[in-house]
This record gives C-alpha cells, sequence and structure tokens, in this order.
C-alpha cells in the first residue's frame, strides 16, 4: 500500500498542530497520529500541558524520536496545596510523611509498579474522606480541575497562534475552545477528533456545571470543524446525526501499525511479568485499569477456572482503585493467582500480549461512550495473535463475529458464565489466532492513517485554493 502524502513531489511541507489535554506521554492515539503526520510531509508540533504539579514532564518544547516536536505548556494548578500543607503540618509536629506499605502478599514487581494518575498528574490525590472535611475536599478538587482547563486553554492558545500552523488536530472536545480560537483568529481550517462519545462517556455524573457547558461547547465546535474524525462508526453516526453534520465523520480508529514482521507467541512477556511458567494458562487484560472495564466480573470468575489460570493485568491506574481490586481478589481467595503487572510503552503492548491465552475487553455499557466503542485492547490483541472475549457491546461484537476473533459475552454474565466464555474462547484458541493473524493485515494503521492523510490534504488544498481565489 502507498503511503498518503500531503503534497506531492517537492511541495511545500504544511504546519499541523496537535492540541491535547494531558501531557501526552502515554497517549498512543496522540502520537501514532503525529507520527503519520510527519511520514506524510508534514512538520509537526503536539501542543501539551507539563510542569511542576501536573505532569512528570516539564513544561517546553521537546524533539520526539519520531520526527515531531511536542511543546508542554505551563498551567496552573491548585489541586496540591491540601496535599502540600498536610506534608508540612507532619513535619512540624515531627512525624514526618507516611511510608508507603504494600499490601500483604502482594508481588514485588507490583509494588515497583509506576501508578500514574489522570491526566498526567505528578501525585495521585488521596481518597475523598466523609462529611463536611469530604465536602470541602470535593470543591476543592472541582476548583482545581476548572483552573487547570481554563488555564490550559488560554496558554495552548498562544502557543499554537505562535507557532502558525497551517492546520489545527484537536484531539477530544476538551481542547476545542483552543482551535476554534486559533483557527478564526489566523483563517485556517481546524479538524475536531473525538477519541470518544464527549458528552456520554464515563465520569462522574456530580458535574453540574461541565455537564451544562460540554454539549454546547462540542456542537459548536464539531460545527465549526472543516472536518470530524473519530473512532467508531455507532460515533460517528452519532455525531452527524447530533449535531446535523453536513458529512458523515471520518473513521480513523485506535489500530496498531502492521509491523515488519508477524508478532509470535515467543515475543510475549506476560509470563515473565508475573513470574509465571509455560505450563500456566493465562488471561490477560490490558489498558487502564479503572472502573467499567469488566476487571472485577474476571476477579470474581476466577474461583470457576482451573487453578492453573492465571489473571494478569498490564496497565497502570489510581492507587486507590488497584486498592479495591486488590482487596476483592483476596475476597476470592485467589490472590496467588491475579497479577498486576504494571505497563509497557505503547508501542509494545501487543508484543507483550504475545504469550496469553485470551485476553479479555469486557468494556461495560455504562454509558452511550462504551456501548458505542472500540477499544484499543481489541486491537492490540488481534495483532498479537491472541483470542479476544468482548462484551456484546455493538462495534467491538461486530468485529469479533466478522473476523472470528473470539467470543462475545453478555456484559452481565455471572461469573460462572464468563468462566465458561473464557473457557470456550481458550478451546479454540488455535482457530481464532489464524484468524487474528489475516485478520491484522487489514485491521492495520496504515489503512486508518490514509484515510487521516486524506482528510487533512483535502482541508488543506481547499483553504490553499480559496486562499488564491482572495489573493491571500
Amino acid at each position: 500500500m502507498t503511503e498518503a502524502r500531503y503534497a506531492p513531489g517537492d511541495g511545500a511541507s504544511p504546519r499541523v498542530a496537535f492540541v491535547v489535554y494531558n501531557d501526552v506521554h502515554r497517549d498512543a492515539r496522540v502520537m501514532r497520529i503525529a507520527k503519520a503526520a510527519v511520514d506524510a510531509g508534514a512538520k509537526v508540533r503536539v501542543f501539551a500541558f507539563g510542569g511542576p504539579r501536573v505532569s512528570r514532564y516539564p513544561a517546553g518544547i521537546t524533539e520526539h524520536e519520531d520526527g515531531f516536536e511536542i511543546e508542554r505548556v505551563a498551567i496552573r494548578s491548585i489541586g496540591h496545596v491540601l496535599v502540600d500543607a498536610g506534608r508540612t503540618a507532619r513535619l512540624v509536629i515531627g512525624r514526618g510523611a507516611p511510608a508507603a506499605v504494600a499490601p500483604a502478599g502482594a508481588p514485588a514487581v507490583a509494588v515497583a509498579t509506576a501508578i500514574v494518575p489522570a491526566e498526567g498528574a505528578a501525585a495521585a490525590l488521596p481518597a475523598t474522606p466523609r462529611g463536611i472535611k469530604g465536602w470541602t475536599v470535593k470543591q476543592w478538587r472541582r476548583a482545581d480541575r476548572t483552573v487547570r482547563q481554563f488555564s490550559f486553554w488560554r496558554r495552548a492558545r498562544a502557543a499554537v497562534r505562535s507557532w502558525a500552523p497551517n492546520l489545527v488536530h484537536a484531539h477530544d472536545a476538551n481542547t476545542l475552545p483552543v482551535a476554534t480560537r486559533v483557527a478564526g483568529r489566523l483563517g485556517i481550517p481546524f479538524v475536531y477528533d473525538s477519541h470518544e462519545l464527549w458528552t456520554r462517556r464515563n465520569v462522574s455524573a456530580d458535574r453540574p456545571i461541565a455537564k451544562r457547558l460540554e454539549g454546547p461547547m462540542e456542537r459548536r465546535g464539531a460545527r465549526r470543524a472543516a472536518g470530524v474524525i473519530t473512532v467508531s462508526p455507532s460515533i460517528a453516526e452519532w455525531l452527524q446525526e447530533r449535531y446535523r453534520l453536513r458529512e458523515l465523520p471520518t473513521l480513523v480508529r485506535n489500530i496498531p501499525p502492521l509491523g515488519d514482521r508477524s508478532i509470535e507467541r515467543s515475543d510475549g512477556r506476560l509470563r515473565e511479568l508475573a513470574g509465571l511458567d509455560d505450563d500456566t494458562r493465562v488471561v490477560a487484560y490490558c489498558g487502564g485499569i479503572t472502573f467499567n472495564r469488566g476487571i472485577e466480573r474476571v476477579i470474581e470468575a476466577m474461583p470457576h477456572l482451573p487453578d492453573d489460570t492465571h489473571f494478569v493485568l498490564l496497565g497502570e491506574g489510581s492507587e486507590v482503585y488497584v486498592d479495591g481490586l486488590r482487596r476483592l481478589v483476596a475476597r476470592t481467595g485467589d490472590g496467588d493467582r491475579v497479577h498486576f503487572v504494571g505497563a509497557v510503552p505503547p508501542a509494545e503492548v501487543s508484543a507483550a500480549l504475545a504469550d496469553a491465552d485470551v485476553s479479555v475487553a469486557l468494556t461495560q455499557p455504562t454509558v452511550l461512550s462504551y456501548e458505542y466503542s472500540l477499544p484499543n485492547k481489541l486491537f492490540e490483541s488481534v495483532h498479537a495473535g491472541v483470542p479476544v472475549l468482548t462484551s456484546a457491546t455493538k462495534d467491538a461484537s461486530e468485529v469479533v463475529r466478522r473476523y472470528d476473533l473470539g467470543g462475545v459475552v453478555d456484559p452481565h454474565a455471572s461469573p460462572e458464565a464468563l468462566a465458561g466464555a473464557i473457557e470456550a474462547v481458550i478451546g479454540a484458541a488455535s482457530r481464532h489466532r489464524a484468524a487474528a493473524r489475516a485478520a491484522a493485515a487489514e485491521l492495520s494503521w496504515q489503512q486508518e492513517a490514509s484515510r487521516l492523510i486524506d482528510l487533512h490534504r483535502r482541508l488543506l488544498e481547499s483553504d490553499a485554493s480559496r486562499r488564491g481565489s482572495i489573493g491571500v
């Protein structure tokens, strides 16, 4: 397949700005799209955030190994003042900071694993206490989120505008205020990339102000965008109908690139990371360790699976959430068969998964965004050549059934039924592995990137034609 490019021959390289509201270091989609733009001949800069309190990465401009720049703007934060105040008080009274204590029976690899909180924060905030103190902490955190967001909008607008791009690509609705303002001031097109169904995503319902603002903000941004991109067919249809878009959004799914060689089972690292031998059977989960991903359901199903079956979780999550999962594991009595092994770089996920017997993508359809999702872990498992068990959500189950990649299970299945579904997929593993390897050639990032670059090129050419017609 010929790589899509922005301009043939020695055409001038366009400057494409990508805007994302995180510190970008683990955002596989943003990194992958930025690299695709570089490979297609663009000069690329990703605008994210960084600096103390909000990220492990400092503010400033760095060069990524894939040929694009990352500019992390410093943003304001007030959320850790309570943590600092508590630490100072302990030092004043001579108690010092509390020592980290590993959960009883936790494997060493789990204790050593860095747990990274949402949006690149440098340290997780503690669990919310009860009563008036809890209410105060909740309001403080809400204020902090607001300060961070508005600070990012203001500083990212200035940074992007100063770089003078030819096209702005906004990742998710919380960057639309940057893209719309910069595009308007510079008279250039912008693209809205909806990573999920933003107004129906998996977040707390206790957000009265945000809930009122998000819908109008996304509607205005999506309708003003020169192009809209999203990750699943159902989300594309929803966006077009909801916001009355002129065109169906372009589908650019979160699929890994097809490598120079197929990934072999011997490339897998799950047994190594979990300290397991080759005689064990591995049920794998990869991705963010958080709620509504079906993790609890697999843990509850473990007592109904043979003793040689282990559950290995490849990913990161908040300390509070992971501690809750450890308590659930303790209640089931299968603590020695559930392993939290941390994360590997995004580009290495598929290879790391390759020695699993089945990969689970059991997204719970608690929100419409999850019902319409196509999880990264589904396609990463396909490229690993690993059979997949997925929930009966609309788009994910359609892909699994079409390519015979594994099994589909009711998201509310009992622990016994889920264990049976896992056994059924493992029992037909040879067939599903062969199907996955065949599907990987079609389900590749190269195919997705071609649609992305074609859209960018069309918008740039249209803008250049417009400027020529008005003598700009």
